[in-house]
Parts: structure tokens; C-alpha cells; sequence
């Protein structure tokens, strides 16, 4: 049995018909730092970038974009849940409204 590639699991839905398709895929950061100077509490912040940008446009910091903190003590798997069920969702396709037309989004994640 050959290793299979994460885009072989997924089943796109039938695509809407005159939609224009935009595919994208995100990267997900994670990143602990503490938030006191004296006393370390981590604090863990979860960001996403478009990994499918321009080279000059990925490297700018406003391109980054914050999904939220995980704070002290809590669980990084039940934070991130939520997010990756979005995310599931995502996979299959959604229809967006953009501000020149209606158009159909696919991603996936990394």
C-alpha cells in the first residue's frame, strides 16, 4: 500500500456551476511565550497565514492573521478542535462572496 497524499482523503462535493474556484491552502503557527517578566506563565498563540501568496506579500506581518490564545493551563487539543472543524468544512468547498463575484472556495490545511 502506497503513502497517500492528504488531498487523495479529501471528496470535493460537486461544484456550482458558473462559480469562479479559488484553492488555497493555510499554515497554521503555533507559538508559547511567556507573558510576565518575573514569573512564566506560557501562553500559547495560534496564527494562520495563506501558504499560496506572493513571496513579497507572505513576508509582510500583516499577512498573518490571529486565530486566538490558548491561556495557562488550558488544552491545546480542545482549543484547536473547534478551529479544525472550520477548517473540515472548508475542505469540502463554500461559496463566498467576494467583492467582485460569487466564488468557490476550496482549502486545506498544513
Amino acid at each position: 500500500m502506497r503513502h497517500r497524499l492528504p488531498c487523495e482523503n479529501i471528496a470535493i462535493m460537486p461544484l456550482p456551476p458558473c462559480l469562479p474556484i479559488l484553492k488555497v491552502f493555510l499554515d497554521i503557527y503555533v507559538d508559547d511565550f511567556g507573558t510576565y517578566r518575573n514569573i512564566y506563565h506560557s501562553l500559547g498563540g495560534i496564527d494562520f497565514q495563506f501558504g499560496n501568496m506572493q513571496l513579497d506579500l507572505w513576508k509582510q506581518l500583516k499577512n498573518y492573521f490571529l486565530i486566538g490564545f490558548v491561556p495557562f493551563g488550558a488544552n491545546f487539543n480542545d482549543f484547536i478542535e473547534l478551529i479544525l472543524q472550520e477548517i473540515k468544512q472548508l475542505e469540502n468547498g463554500l461559496s463566498i462572496k467576494t467583492l467582485f463575484s460569487d466564488t468557490w472556495v476550496i482549502g486545506l490545511c498544513s
